[in-house]
């Protein structure tokens, strides 16, 4: 057990008794495998893009036959900067399943298009005066890439 915590508590590190090897049970190799599949251990390290700030506007555009694909324009605003995204028609349909509105804090994830409501922004939180009991309130918005 000292060696186990001299490693650390990252590495992995299965203990074992002479009498587990030397078992009439199972055979050593079997015992010996048994342990190294217990002591292996994975990490999945992942790293994303991701885009968080305050919603300015929210514009969607229908097509002119009313059966076409939408388009719309968003307007993120965080500290640094303001930006304009073009959207497709996933985006808009995701943005719309998290009714996502002006003043609303958000992250886009750049690889897979998926958005995230985090509450609203502290600026704009006072606009309304019927607001639910937990509405969540965000004091500052910061740009960051993950």
């Amino acid at each position: 057990m000292g060696l186990a915590q001299a490693l650390g508590p990252d590495t992995p590190f299965t203990s074992m008794a002479g009498s587990e090897i030397f078992s009439l049970e199972m055979s050593k190799t079997e015992a010996l495998t048994q342990a190294i599949r217990k002591s292996i251990g994975i990490r999945i390290k992942e790293e994303s893009e991701i885009i968080e700030g305050e919603v300015v506007e929210v514009v969607v555009e229908r097509a002119a036959g009313g059966g076409g694909a939408r388009v719309g324009k968003l307007t993120l605003k965080t500290t640094d900067m303001e930006t304009n995204y073009d959207m497709g028609a996933k985006m808009i349909d995701s943005l719309l399943k998290e009714k996502v509105q002006a003043g609303d804090v958000i992250t886009i994830d750049k690889a897979t298009g998926k958005i995230n409501k985090l509450g609203r922004s502290f600026a704009r939180a006072r606009d309304y005066d019927a607001t639910g009991m937990y509405l969540l309130c965000i004091l500052y918005v910061i740009y960051r890439v993950i």
